[in-house]
């Protein structure tokens, strides 16, 4: 996320990053919409590090249909089901 974007404010990021525990929020200083574009050598460091320490998410046939037909519970009415665990 670029701190001056001018698509998505800064505070929507954190705002999002607050609402999904485990969650990364990276903020490259003047890079705007595209800090791919901006630092792209920061952008693929970030990457890589985030690819080479996050386990994928593993999610049940159940648990993808339960997500997409129901709506988000009201804030602070509990967590949806969560990712099947990998064992």
């Amino acid at each position: 996320m670029g701190r001056p974007d001018a698509v998505v404010p800064l505070a929507h990021a954190h705002t999002a990053h607050a609402a999904m525990p485990g969650s990364r929020l990276e903020v490259f200083d003047d890079a705007g919409h595209f800090p791919h574009h901006s630092d792209p050598a920061r952008f693929v460091g970030v990457l890589e590090e985030f690819l080479d320490s996050t386990d994928p998410a593993r999610w049940s046939p159940e648990q993808w249909r339960q997500l997409l037909r129901c709506p988000p519970p009201p804030a602070g009415a509990g967590a949806r089901p969560g990712p099947v665990s990998a064992t």
